[in-house]
């Protein structure tokens, strides 16, 4: 508490030239007993109070002379940010019982009493007060105050809680409540008790017992022994968790190693620090680029991905690396790494290996163009906690030979999961044949699809046709956008699902098969069986087993971490070396709806690296529609976007301004506005612009 928090303010002041009748005047209309005397330049050089009026009486002074000469130049003066401690220090030199409160220059700024502080102290008592019962109603250790002759005079409700109390407590002896707790010598002696175990209302708790004051009575603060009890145990199975975890890396002959999520390592086995030549205690809390080459898990921490069974060279040696995302919450908290480095049987099996890449390197040399690796769930990419769950359940599913549906908006990453499927499965051994059941034309559908015999219509290719169902027998057909198959074609079906085997167009001769079938669609194939588009016995078959994937407005923690997969491959693809984004640019993705969900994230991430120049994705790099929305951010006048019509905000006037910069070229436009030129000539047709 400062002086200016005590002081009484705006008090006027009394010059030498005022009469002695000014001054009382002034006195009586202030009801103050004293006032500052200030001379032409408003500094302090006395002080008029009651005892100098009466002086000036009984000395038979008129009130009209000045008060010059009937004032005490001796005054006790204050700064205005002096402490309390300083105050009351200078309120004992004072004679009159008033001081005069200055600023730096010495000119008054008030005058404070004994009064004043009184009642300040009284003011800072009762905050003081409110504060510590705010404390004491919400601690939640119990409380209980007794008085010098030990009755209980409070308990707050956290104690009544604690001891489950039905009926008040307060005004009985402490030893007729709570028999066996002794606090004489605590009151007596002001003995200070901590640690005490006892019983109170048949609860175990335990006290720290304090005096208040000098035999005023004492203050106990308790809590239950079962809380104490249950925290302990929970330490315990940690302590016990963390040491079986040591115990079981020690173990293993592999080199396990953990790293938090900046890439430092948190902790190692025996065999790593033997892997890497090192004592634990300089590997901890070292980041992992550091003391191992090549490492690729930081790229797990950014991407989530897991990899396993990867063969990678270390100190020009290949080892058998694993790495795996420790994912909390929907973050990824940091990874774990595993080098398999000591077996004879593993070196054997990574030469072998190696050799085998070395064909595959041969034989991809000799095609045209490239082939992919298969997808499996490792390569789907996630840190959201529903999408993981999915995951895990859809691998489950694999194991068995039950129709699978999968549903959800286009490009949620229905064909990912089927191919992911297929890999995990029985059949994984067998072909994967995809069909979209949308592309293929009406007339062709059955042939497509079952194949046809020798001569079965003109034109018919020499020998016949094996279908995708042949084709794919002893494996996985996917049958995409299922919900767009003709109610014809859905009734031969039904009977390959139900039978196993068809009947090839042109032929009597029936054809048995042993297939996996995963379908799926975006359309909602319960509307369509109600309106009669859709077969309800067929809905139910490959209804067996069904997922239902997630948009990824649903899961924006996925939207990073996939922007790290797609620059990696983009990065090799065009020979750049882009890290990341800006945080700008990592607002915009994340706040981003993505009514093309993965599909439009992915196409984003390369037009904006066709564009980039820096290491980092910047606001200019992205399509002219993600600009804007941050336009429409700041100016949010602007009318909302929907789902249905994300483009809308392209008017008139842009789309004539960019055909005018472009030079009439629509391919070149639909790049600059980040649009497909399908959408162009969609919103040309709208604004009734000529586009020939």
């Amino acid at each position: 508490m400062l002086m200016r928090d005590m002081m009484t303010r705006d008090v006027p002041s009394l010059h030498l030239k005022d009469s002695l009748r000014q001054g009382v005047e002034l006195l009586r209309w202030t009801k103050l007993d004293a006032l500052p005397v200030v001379d032409e330049a408003g500094l302090l050089i006395g002080i008029f109070t009651k005892a100098n009026v009466l002086d000036a009486f009984l000395a038979g002074v008129d009130t009209s002379e000045l008060i010059e000469g009937h004032f005490n130049t001796q005054v006790v003066t204050v700064g205005v940010d002096a402490p309390y401690q300083e105050v009351e220090q200078r309120a004992k030199q004072t004679l009159v019982g008033t001081g005069v409160v200055v600023d730096k220059e010495g000119k008054a700024l008030g005058i404070f009493t004994k009064v004043d502080m009184i009642l300040a102290l009284f003011k800072e008592a009762e905050k003081l007060a409110t504060q510590l019962n705010t404390v004491y109603q919400a601690m939640p250790n119990g409380i209980i105050v007794v008085d010098r002759h030990n009755c209980i005079q409070q308990i707050n409700p956290s104690g009544e809680k604690i001891l489950k109390l039905k009926e008040p407590i307060q005004g009985l002896k402490l030893s007729n409540a709570f028999p066996g707790l002794d606090l004489r010598d605590v009151i007596i002696k002001s003995q200070h008790l901590v640690g005490v175990q006892t019983e109170m209302n048949q609860v175990k708790v335990l006290c720290n017992i304090s005096p208040i004051g000098e035999l005023a009575g004492a203050v106990i603060v308790f809590q239950a022994l079962t809380d104490f009890d249950q925290v302990a145990l929970e330490l315990d199975a940690t302590k016990r968790l963390y040491e079986t975890l040591l115990t079981v890396t020690n173990i293993a002959y592999e080199a396990i190693f953990v790293v938090d999520d900046q890439g430092k390592i948190t902790l190692v086995n025996e065999a790593a620090c033997q892997f890497f030549g090192k004592r634990e205690k300089e590997l901890l809390q070292q980041p992992i680029e550091q003391v191992m080459e090549n490492t690729r898990l930081m790229r797990t921490l950014k991407t989530g991905m897991a990899e396993t069974n990867e063969i990678q060279v270390i100190n020009g040696r290949p080892y058998i690396v694993s790495r795996m995302p420790i994912v909390r919450q929907g973050k990824i908290i940091g990874a774990v790494g595993k080098i398999i480095f000591q077996k004879l049987e593993e070196v054997k099996d990574v030469a072998q290996r190696l050799a085998q890449m070395d064909q595959e390197l041969n034989f991809y040399k000799e095609r045209v163009g490239s082939t992919r690796l298969p997808v499996t769930f490792n390569q789907i990419v996630t840190v959201s906690q529903d999408l993981r769950r999915l995951k895990n359940e859809a691998e489950i599913a694999a194991r068995g030979n039950s129709t699978i549906l999968l549903t959800g908006e286009s490009g949620t990453g229905k064909e990912l999961f089927a191919e992911a499927i297929h890999q995990a499965s029985p059949y994984r051994n067998g072909p994967y044949v995809k069909v979209n059941c949308a592309a293929v034309p009406e007339n062709l559908l059955e042939s497509e699809f079952f194949g046809y015999a020798n001569g079965a219509f003109t034109g018919a290719q020499k020998g016949g046709k094996l279908g995708k169902f042949a084709t794919a027998n002893g494996g996985t057909l996917f049958l995409d956008e299922i919900g767009d198959m003709s109610l014809n074609l859905q009734s031969k079906l039904l009977r390959v699902l139900e039978d196993r085997c068809f009947e090839p167009v042109g032929s009597n001769e029936a054809v048995k098969v042993d297939i996996r079938i995963i379908t799926a669609t975006n359309k909602e194939l319960q509307q369509k069986v109600a309106s009669g588009e859709f077969r309800s016995d067929l809905y139910y078959r490959l209804n067996v087993i069904s997922f239902r994937l997630i948009p990824i407005r649903d899961r924006p923690e996925d939207i990073i971490p996939l922007v790290h997969v797609f620059l990696e491959k983009l990065n090799q693809d065009f020979g750049k070396q882009i890290s990341g984004v800006t945080p700008e640019v990592q607002k915009i993705l994340v706040n981003h709806r993505w009514p093309g969900n993965v599909r439009e994230l992915k196409n984003v991430i390369e037009r904006a690296v066709n564009f980039a120049s820096g290491e980092l994705l910047e606001l200019t790099d992205l399509p002219f529609y993600l600009r804007e929305e941050k336009q429409e951010d700041a100016f949010p006048l602007k009318k909302e976007w929907n789902l249905e019509s994300v483009h809308e905000h392209l008017d008139k006037e842009t789309l004539e301004q960019a055909l005018l910069i472009m030079k009439g070229n629509k391919s070149e436009v639909a790049r600059l506005l980040g649009i497909s030129r399908s959408w162009l000539y969609e919103k040309l047709r709208r604004y009734d612009i000529s586009h020939r």
